[in-house]
This record gives C-alpha cells, sequence and structure tokens, in this order.
C-alpha cells in the first residue's frame, strides 16, 4: 500500500495519538482507551458525544474514563504538555501568550463542581492558559505550555458585605485572589521551559504589581500592556509624574505598517471592546527607561522596566487609533530590540483564536457532562485538538507555499485527489491548496479562509475516508496474494 501506514509519522498537524500515549493513568487500557477517545474526537470534534461514539459500549467507556478518580485534567494533559516542551526546545526562541476565558454552560440543571460566571443564573469555569508560539516570525502554535481551572464560588470578593467597594489596601489582603494565577502559571511555565529563549506576553489584565514584581525578581522575561497610568520616580526615588505625562517626550525611532483584521465589538467581564473595520495601520514606536511606584497599599521595591509606546497615525476619522503603551524586561537599546517587543505583543491575538478553535471548532460548551472534574478532563482532551485546528489555520497563513505533507500524509493527499477530484489537486500540492480541499469537503467553496465549523468538518469527512481507504487498499492486497 503506497503512503504511511503508521501514524505516529503522521505530521504533527493531524497526529493527535502522539499527544496522549504517554499518559500515565495507572493502567495500560485506560492509556489506550484515552488514545482512542481522543482520535475520534480528533477526527469530529464539534460533533456530540453519543454522534462520535457509535457503539453503546464506546460511549459508555468514554463517560467512565472521563468519571474515573483516577484521571485527571493534570494527568491527562501532561503527555501534551510534554510535546510541547520538546517542541519548544525545538524552536530554541518561544513567546508564551497568556490569557483567560469563562467556559459557560447554560441550562437549568446544575452540574456539580461549577461556579458563577457574571451572573446569579449562570454556571461556569475559568480556564487561565499559556500558549506556546515559535518566536521566528511564523507565529507558529507549539501548544498548551500551562493551564490552570477554577471556579468562582461569589462573584467577586472586591466588596464589604454591606456592598462597599473594598479599597486597594483591603483587597490587597485578601487570600485566594483569582490574579494568583498568572504567577503560578508563569512560574510553571519557566520551570518547563528551563534553558529555552522565552518571553511571557500578558494583556492589560497582566499589568498587576504582584506579577510584574515576581517576574522581576525571578527574572522571567515579560511584555504586558499597561491598563492604569502609573506614577514614575527618579533615581532618588521622588515622583515625577505619570506614565502618560512622560510619553509626551519619548520620540518616535521606528514606523510599522500593520494590517488590522477586523474585530467584533465584545464584552468582556471588565471592558469592552469597540467593533474595528479591517485596514492598513501606520504606527509610530518610542520607548524609554522608566522606574514605576508600587502602589501606595504594598511595600515594595519599585519596578525598573522598560516602556515602549506604539500609536497609530493619522488613524481614519470615526476609528479608534491604536495606543498601546507596553510595559517590558527587553532591552530596548535598538530598533530591532524595540520592534521585538512589539512583534511579541502583537502576537497576543493568537490565544483568542485558540479559545475560538476550542469553544467553537471543539464545541466545549456543548459537551453534556455533569461535574467540575468530567469537564476538566474532557478539556484537557480537547487543549491539544484546539491546538491542532489553530496550527493548521496558522500554516495555511504563515507557509501557505510550503509542501501538504508538513499537514497532511501522502496517503491523506489521495484521499483529497479521489474525494473532490473537481479540485484537480496537483501531485505535490501546497498547504494552501491541501487545506483548501479540506475546507472543501466541510463544505466550503468561497477563497476566504474557513472558519472553524468547517474546517472540522472536512477534517471529520477526510478521517473518515481514509479509514475506508485503508480498508480497501488492505482488502485489495489481500486478493493479490491470494
Amino acid at each position: 500500500m503506497r503512503g504511511m501506514t503508521n501514524t505516529t509519522r503522521a505530521p504533527e498537524a493531524t497526529n493527535i495519538r502522539r499527544e496522549f500515549e504517554q499518559a500515565d493513568l495507572g493502567d495500560r487500557r485506560r492509556t489506550a482507551r484515552l488514545v482512542a477517545v481522543a482520535e475520534r474526537l480528533r477526527a469530529s470534534p464539534d460533533q456530540s458525544f453519543p454522534d462520535i461514539m457509535l457503539r453503546s459500549s464506546e460511549l459508555t467507556g468514554l463517560y467512565r474514563l472521563l468519571n474515573n478518580d483516577a484521571v485527571s485534567a493534570a494527568v491527562i494533559l501532561e503527555p501534551h504538555q510534554q510535546e510541547t516542551t520538546r517542541r519548544c526546545v525545538d524552536a530554541t526562541r518561544v513567546v508564551a501568550i497568556h490569557d483567560t476565558t469563562e467556559i459557560s454552560f447554560p441550562g437549568a440543571t446544575a452540574r456539580r463542581g461549577l461556579g458563577r460566571l457574571r451572573g446569579e443564573a449562570d454556571q461556569g469555569l475559568l480556564l487561565h492558559a499559556a500558549l506556546a508560539v515559535a518566536a521566528d516570525g511564523s507565529q507558529r502554535p507549539l501548544g498548551i505550555i500551562g493551564a490552570h481551572t477554577w471556579v468562582r464560588e461569589e462573584l467577586g470578593n472586591s466588596r464589604h458585605p454591606d456592598g462597599r467597594k473594598k479599597c486597594g489596601a483591603d483587597y490587597n489582603g485578601e487570600t485566594g485572589k483569582e490574579s494568583a494565577r498568572w504567577w503560578k502559571v508563569v512560574d510553571d511555565v519557566e520551570h518547563r521551559l528551563a534553558g529555552v529563549d522565552v518571553i511571557h506576553v500578558f494583556d492589560r489584565e497582566g499589568d498587576a504589581y504582584p506579577l510584574l514584581r515576581a517576574a522581576l525578581d525571578h527574572e522571567a522575561r515579560f511584555v504586558t500592556r499597561m491598563a492604569r497610568d502609573r506614577v514614575v520616580l527618579d533615581d532618588q526615588d521622588e515622583r515625577i509624574g505619570r506614565v502618560s505625562e512622560l510619553l509626551v517626550d519619548v520620540v518616535d525611532v521606528l514606523r510599522l505598517e500593520v494590517e488590522l483584521s477586523p474585530r467584533a465589538a465584545k464584552k468582556t467581564p471588565k471592558v469592552t471592546e469597540s467593533p474595528r473595520q479591517a485596514r492598513v495601520a501606520q504606527l509610530a514606536v518610542g520607548a524609554s527607561k522608566m522606574l514605576l511606584a508600587p502602589p501606595q497599599y504594598i511595600k515594595g521595591e519599585p519596578l525598573e522596566v522598560n516602556v515602549v509606546y506604539v500609536h497609530e497615525v493619522n488613524a481614519p476619522a470615526g476609528m479608534d487609533a491604536i495606543d498601546w503603551v507596553l510595559i517590558t524586561s527587553e532591552p530596548i537599546q535598538t530598533t530591532a530590540q524595540i520592534r521585538t517587543v512589539v512583534d511579541a505583543y502583537r502576537q497576543r491575538w493568537l490565544v483568542e483564536e485558540y479559545f475560538k478553535a476550542l469553544k467553537t471548532g471543539c464545541a466545549l460548551e456543548k459537551r453534556q457532562l455533569e461535574s467540575y472534574e468530567s469537564i476538566t478532563a474532557a478539556l484537557a482532551i480537547f487543549l491539544p485538538i484546539a491546538w491542532q485546528l489553530l496550527l493548521l489555520r496558522n500554516l495555511a497563513r504563515s507557509q501557505p507555499l510550503e509542501p501538504a505533507t508538513l499537514i497532511l500524509t501522502p496517503t491523506q493527499l489521495d484521499v483529497l485527489r479521489a474525494a473532490a477530484p473537481e479540485l484537480h489537486l496537483s501531485r505535490h500540492p501546497t498547504v494552501a491548496e491541501a487545506l483548501q480541499a479540506v475546507a472543501y469537503l466541510g463544505g466550503h467553496f468561497i477563497k476566504r479562509p474557513p472558519g472553524w465549523l468547517v474546517l472540522g468538518r472536512g477534517l471529520e469527512k477526510l478521517l473518515d475516508l481514509e479509514v475506508g481507504w485503508r480498508l480497501a487498499h488492505a482488502a485489495r492486497e489481500n486478493c493479490d496474494r491470494t
């Protein structure tokens, strides 16, 4: 039979087995079941469990696996994190993008162990993830290198029982604050990637003194967007103004032209982002070293950091201009170093795309599971699957002219040619051509990049057809031998 027969040799963008087969579940049979479940879910990530597991015995086995006390989310995810570490070592330079998302499970039925999200009527959990991305300009996602989940028993502890909002000093004294997750995951990533050149990227929620102080003290490199106008000190720790006041004197040393993608209005727990039309933005960039004072209610050393100011020049009327103040540990002596800081932060959108792959491409929030433990176990299986979906989309954008064997096996390409002859897929197709054919199988007939659901449906059909293809070739070989 022509083509690959060993699935462990398949490209990493489609070989999910490699991300689970080293899981230590205490029993080889459990590990084998986990691998089988992951492969079935990978083939149909947006379908319901009953639709994926065609036999009742398989469905029962899936639920037993997810509800087994010996099968925790951390144990399931560990081999993927080890594979991600290996990919990061091979890449040598990595950006670890951190962010948090809410995972909501609507419905009147209470699910054991879940908590509140934004209102008393909803239920769910929160996921804080660190997505590793190659820092070579390709923006190639390497996997989930850190993850932390938790639930809220209450809707916040920033107010007193009588409703009065706590001052910063009172709130700072609280134990078990959600914000502690940031350093917890950064510290975990630092230990896993010891010896790897890694920069941690945060959005505005990462602009927190305890996090930045810990990062500087432990020499963890970072780039974050400033969320609050901080006080700046001189060498004698005397106040000389605020960051916004000193930015007026920062000289632009770099001009960049960047393409901005369209954005729908999005509401997060703390801010509402305005919609945006696609455009090419002209950005001016300057940088300065600053000594930032700690909050008045915290006794700590000032933050000796670099500040990179990115602002849009001649923004279209009626559009919100790009205006970023980036706080970083990275050097800014040269324009190349300043650009590295800007480029690192510009990759932050990839983690938002990843969450879309997780929620839309894998239909995570539609899963009918009854407890926090079973939900997080399923989440640990879907985290690597969502990474592969994101990787496929990334390769289509960043390396469209590379050989299609980067993402699909020769056998899968043969299946595509047979399943969609009207596309006239060449003998040596590119990544872009192959993924366009996969999207075509999923019902995508236009040239713009396919969405998560279409891409998932196309891959599902391709993998199903591949099974039949292999069986037919095996039967033919048996006949030939006979």
